[in-house]
């Protein structure tokens, strides 16, 4: 979660040309014109075929999960079939709870046990470690490769190695300026990270395009920051349409206002309170009670944001999420309490994301390195790291102290007799088809509260209540690899984004250049990947049925649904610039992530009714188990993942064995 106390950012240096989106606004937007959307649509439209699916649990099989690339990652993108085979047969549906008491016993008693090899648990295992170098760990992740949802996926397109993120991905920079605007840095110089970054430059243009860093910015928060054209259906692609004032969009005069006075709101009420008081309301009671969004608008002016902060974090749409949850992720008009802690500057304008070509993979690696280097090879360097290969038989290894067993699927955590004076914490975990415990000293739950409900058998109702507190939907991230891009070029632009069919938004990015080296091209004429962050998004589904409704649908649908879908999109919007999707895609990977983010709604971050916040409840241990996730933060980013799972980790090297 960002700091509501950070310390006041002063305006940005010359990163960007010096003008901001007000500049853009207030010279050319207002009073001009018409409607921005046509209709509401949703982030995610599936097929009519796809929607009438009854959800398969179990026996998903290879073709439900499509292609999975090459490489370490190869088959490893998001919930795979055999990931939710697994999950829901044994997690979800308690189908083997009866043979909990007859699991046979392996290794020795562990001093730590990890369930959870995601950003938090691996940076958990790193923190003890480092203070007590012969303690003996376990880890335990029912993937078959560490990570969570920071992996990445790997082509190979025309002699080029490309490779994309599969879920986490962005780092918030410069470092100081992220200090300033409230958002944590943590282990920067472990992580081996420069003070600086440096981003590849486009080669071979024949055209002036602002390509940007990364591909979140432009969405919304900073959209000055690239080229972009809006697609809309019947009518065509309209380029960077809010700097000057949509005047060649199909739209009307009432709803075109109505958007640029929420770009230029700056003035809700100054209280001390905040953002308690924004915990109270959900963002589309703000937008029309506190910011006056015309009532007869409301429900368009929510349709151009909800996939934005959908997709961000904040898991679904305004009616749902807390207005803190915007601010969270500094959406229009609740960002003017970020202002006013800063002094008036806009921290948008200071800060923005930089990539690795994998995303937020590189830090999982390096976080695994840093206590098991034997677990991947290559040099110790951003370059090394980030094209190292894992050491698979090195990570399980009898006799080693730290180990880490992939592919086990977790479902039983309890403490032996009662919990508050036992001395060891039985965790039963399914491999290869058998059941098995191992014991532990101290066990660290390292994921989300999804899977904590089911597999903590023994918290109290305290924690009980407060891991039923969280709700999550789901994300699909699809990855497109493309022999070229000349279409973007000929259109003018490097994000594009669309309000009907699949997905809404992707763009190009400039990556980071590590060690002085080029990781992969990013010239019109050469192999590209395209990401998108699809949320499902069901306005007017009372929640938290927004959540299975929107996993329904992403889980209902094949690979080969996706797929057509992708390509009928793409044909759609891009033909007239000269793409073929025969010719020029050359794979697809999808991703689907179904609990992707945890949804932050009204009452969820600072508590109801004299209640403690579920977040702070499980900040504490119970007894022999912590609790490590990004999720429990309020805001899920790597960087909270990481001080979640310090935090824990610290939790347990104050408990005496």
């Amino acid at each position: 979660m960002r700091d509501k106390d950070a310390k006041p950012a002063k305006r940005p240096t010359a990163q960007w040309p010096d003008i901001t989106r007000r500049d853009f606004v207030g010279s050319t937007l207002i009073g001009s014109g018409a409607a921005l959307l046509s209709a509401s649509a949703p982030a995610m439209q599936v097929s009519a075929s796809a929607q009438n699916k009854a959800l398969p649990m179990t026996g998903l099989g290879p073709d439900w999960t499509g292609p999975g690339g090459i490489g370490d990652y190869a088959g490893k993108n998001g919930n795979t079939h055999k990931v939710v085979n697994a999950a829901h047969g044994e997690i979800r549906n308690g189908s083997l709870d009866k043979r909990i008491a007859n699991a046979p016993v392996v290794d020795d008693v562990y001093d730590l046990i990890i369930v959870g090899a995601g950003i938090s648990g691996l940076t958990a295992a790193y923190v003890f470690t480092h203070e007590r170098p012969d303690a003996r760990i376990l880890v335990l992740d029912q993937h078959e490769i560490f990570g969570g949802e920071a992996k990445q996926n790997d082509f190979e397109v025309d002699g080029y190695r490309l490779t994309a993120p599969q879920g986490s991905t962005g780092i918030v920079v410069p470092f100081a300026k992220a200090i300033e605007s409230g958002f944590p840095t943590p282990f920067i110089k472990e992580l081996g990270f420069p003070t600086t970054f440096t981003h590849q430059k486009p080669q071979n243009l024949t055209k002036d395009i602002l390509i940007p860093e990364d591909m979140w910015s432009p969405m919304h928060i900073a959209w000055e920051r690239a080229d972009t054209a809006f697609y809309y259906e019947g009518h065509g692609m309209v380029k960077n349409p809010w700097r000057d004032g949509f005047a060649k969009a199909p739209i009307s005069d009432r709803l075109k206002k109505a958007l640029v006075d929420l770009e230029l709101f700056r003035t809700p009420p100054r209280r001390d309170d905040w953002a308690q008081w924004l915990d109270s309301m959900s963002y589309r009671d703000f937008l029309l009670n506190v910011a006056n969004v015309p009532a007869d608008l409301i429900d368009d002016v929510c349709a151009y944001l909800d996939p934005i902060m959908a997709a961000m974090g904040c898991a679904l749409g305004s009616d749902i999420i807390s207005a803190y949850s915007a601010w969270n992720y500094m959406m229009p008009g609740v960002n003017a309490y970020s202002r006013y802690l800063n002094g008036g500057a806009d921290p948008t304008d200071a800060i923005y994301l930089a990539t690795f070509p994998g995303g937020n993979t590189y830090q999982a690696k390096r976080f695994l390195k840093l206590a098991k280097p034997e677990a991947l090879d290559g040099e110790d360097t951003l370059y090394g790291l980030q094209y190292s290969k894992v050491n698979w038989d090195a990570l399980d290894r009898p006799g080693d102290k730290y180990r880490m067993r992939l592919s086990s699927t977790v479902f039983s955590v309890v403490h032996e007799g009662k919990a508050p004076t036992a001395k060891i914490v039985r965790v039963t975990y399914e491999k290869g088809g058998k059941l098995q415990s191992v014991r532990g000293r101290r066990v660290i739950c390292a994921g989300q509260q999804h899977a904590n409900k089911h597999i903590c058998h023994d918290v109290s109702p305290a924690y009980r209540e407060a891991m039923n507190a969280f709700q999550h939907a789901p994300i699909l991230t699809l990855n497109v690899a493309l022999r070229n891009w000349k279409f973007l070029e000929n259109l003018g632009v490097a994000a594009v984004r669309w309000f009907e069919g699949l997905g809404w938004w992707t763009s190009l990015r400039r990556n980071l250049v590590l060690d002085g080296k080029e990781t992969q091209p990013l010239d019109p004429n050469k192999p590209v990947v395209l990401t998108q962050y699809i949320p499902f998004l069901n306005p007017g589904v009372p929640f938290p049925d927004q959540c299975t409704a929107g996993r329904m649908q992403l889980f209902g649908m094949t690979f080969a649904d996706i797929e057509s879908q992708i390509r009928a999109q793409f044909t759609k919007m891009f033909a007239p610039y000269g793409f073929d999707a025969d010719r020029d895609i050359a794979g697809i990977i999808a991703n689907r992530q179904g609990h992707a983010y945890m949804c932050g709604y009204p009452g969820f971050y600072f508590g109801k009714d004299g209640k403690k916040p579920p977040m702070e409840i499980l900040r504490e241990p119970f007894h022999r188990i912590a609790f490590s996730h990004s999720e429990l933060s309020g805001a899920q980013m790597w960087e909270t993942a990481v001080e979640q799972g310090e935090r824990a980790a610290k939790q347990m090297l104050a408990l005496a064995d």
